[in-house]
């Protein structure tokens, strides 16, 4: 069975500097809660070389984006690539 990307994968995807993203669930108080994780191709520390605030920006402005119209996620995670 193929299984296709929600839409919000595919819009933060297409961001320059993004390398992938999924969906991690864990649990509070026995409720699960669903985060949305972005990984980037670059380092998170802004003091590092080649930091791209914009980049984000550009993830969260479009994760708030889709939570406005009804996201299946209740938690954003940017993260480097190891």
């Amino acid at each position: 069975m193929s299984r296709q990307k929600s839409d919000v994968r595919k819009h933060i995807e297409r961001i320059a500097g993004v390398s992938r993203t999924w969906f991690e669930i864990s649990f509070e108080n026995a409720v699960p809660i669903k985060t949305l994780v972005v990984e980037l191709e670059f380092s998170t520390d802004a003091n590092e070389r080649g930091y791209r605030q914009n980049v984000i920006d550009a993830i969260e402005e479009t994760a708030r984006c889709e939570a406005e119209v009804g996201s299946i996620f209740s938690h954003l995670k940017i993260i480097p690539k190891l």
